[in-house]
């Protein structure tokens, strides 16, 4: 079963502000590219190559971008979860969770691994029963929990 990636607001903005800046860059660097065509001075290939290249890092971004908006989230089956993150993925063997965690404080899910490690799971809260419920149906020995206590700062906190 699929859930989701929840994108945060904040992060939201951060891409809407990348997109405005892959496209004025991409737009800045086609005008560099006609100006230097129709130019009488002889450019180097270098400059060239240099503007094609710029050209094509802002497309690249948009591109991930975009997967990061469409193709992100979290997958149970039998015998994995998978973690995608537009074109990047991390796969976790379901044997390997010991407990999951609902902390319903900060409305936040946690996975514990046997080797006490952790990862967060970023849905919509909504999803949170739907997702546990998949988990402990993938593996019968995952515990569950509850928690009402804040996030941790660090040691010292």
């Amino acid at each position: 079963m699929k859930f989701k990636y929840k994108l945060s607001t904040a992060m939201l903005v951060i891409f809407i502000v990348m997109y405005a800046l892959a496209a004025l860059c991409f737009t800045w660097n086609l005008i560099r590219l006609f100006q230097s065509v129709s130019s009488q001075i002889v450019i180097e290939a270098y400059t060239y190559i240099s503007i094609l290249l710029c050209l094509v890092l802002p497309i690249v971004i948009s591109i991930f971008l975009t997967s990061v908006l469409l193709a992100s989230y979290y997958k149970i089956d039998e015998k994995r979860l998978v973690v995608k993150f537009g074109f990047l993925a991390d796969k976790y063997d379901i044997q390997d969770i010991d407990n999951v965690v609902k902390n319903v404080k900060i409305k936040a899910l946690a996975i514990n691994f046997k080797d006490e490690s952790s990862l967060k799971i970023l849905i919509d809260e909504k999803d949170f029963d739907d997702f546990c419920s998949t988990l402990l149906k993938a593996n019968k020995n995952v515990k569950y929990g509850e928690s009402d206590e804040d996030e941790k700062k660090g040691k010292n906190a």
